[in-house]
């Protein structure tokens, strides 16, 4: 039985996973509202300079509905910079 429901629990985060790649991230306009009930993922592109890219958050809102997020940031490159 405890297999079973591990599997299905796999199932259906592999499931919500392919669905956030495929969905189209709604970009962040800044004091919007938001309502995250839990993080799903959070998706930042590699950059081999110091500049500002989209990272997109996955998450699953109030109502259970998963929505993806578009928000820009500075790349991982600006925090290793003197």
């Amino acid at each position: 039985m405890k297999t079973r429901t591990l599997f299905a629990t796999a199932l259906i985060a592999l499931s919500l996973t392919s669905l956030a790649h495929s969905a189209e991230a709604t970009p962040y306009r800044y004091g919007q509202n938001l309502d995250i009930a839990k993080v799903i993922s959070i998706e930042v592109p590699n950059s081999p300079q110091c500049e500002v890219v989209t990272a997109k958050m996955t998450y699953r809102n109030s109502a259970g509905d998963v929505e993806v997020l578009g928000y820009e940031q500075l790349s991982s490159v600006c925090t290793n910079q003197n």
